[in-house]
């Protein structure tokens, strides 16, 4: 009868240590990349919400004073030549200054009354208006 030899192992040897951390490295490499995306339409979800606000705070000033602001400064201050019966802003809450979009960047406004709209503008991640990936609410 042959004798079996009992064999101990006492460590990992290199081959499969470089296998798991070759792993690791391939695992945080998803995440990563899945957090980054998450966080970018984050970012373009809250611009969405900002635009919207805006917007609205735009429709209420015209519903004071007959028409839309030239600016969006002007939901902050009286505008010159506005009576103070009709101004009943500000309209924007908690601010002395029109907010940035998520990127640090003003919004374009443009005033539509034709339409009975504005149009508001960021130029998203790449500050660069009229790119593909601006956010507005004109869709």
């Amino acid at each position: 009868m042959k004798s079996l030899r009992k064999r101990t192992r006492r460590a990992f040897t290199l081959l499969e240590l470089m296998l798991v951390m070759a792993i690791l490295v391939i695992l945080a490499s998803l995440g990563t990349v899945a957090v980054l995306n998450m966080q970018r339409g984050a970012k373009v979800d809250a611009t969405v919400t900002q635009i919207a606000t805006l917007a609205q705070s735009c429709k209420a000033f015209k519903l004071h004073m007959g028409y839309f602001p030239s600016s969006m400064d002007d939901l902050l201050a009286m505008p010159a030549g506005a009576t103070a019966n009709k101004w009943r802003g500000p309209y924007l809450d908690n601010t002395s200054v029109v907010p940035l979009d998520e990127w640090g960047s003003q919004y374009t406004y443009s005033p539509d009354e034709v339409n009975n709209r504005v149009v508001i503008v960021s130029a998203g991640p790449d500050r660069q208006v009229n790119t593909a990936d601006d956010v507005t609410n004109m869709r």
